[in-house]
């Protein structure tokens, strides 16, 4: 996999390097981190769209 220096984006103008303002990161295997300012509201906004987009489903563990 290709290392990454910096988080980058596609924008309409074309393809800008930007830079993290905070203590959050993107992993070289594509996994983010977010700083204990952030991480709370990018929990619930990931929980969220989860349930949204309906991406889980219920495992009755009981059944054999």
């Amino acid at each position: 996999m290709e290392k990454k220096d910096a988080y980058r984006k596609l924008t309409v103008e074309g393809e800008k390097k930007t830079q993290w303002i905070c203590g959050c990161f993107e992993t070289v295997d594509g996994f983010f981190k977010f700083c204990k300012e952030h991480n709370d509201a990018m929990r619930k906004t990931i929980e969220a769209q989860i349930d949204e987009l309906d991406m889980t489903m219920v495992v009755d563990e009981n059944k054999t």
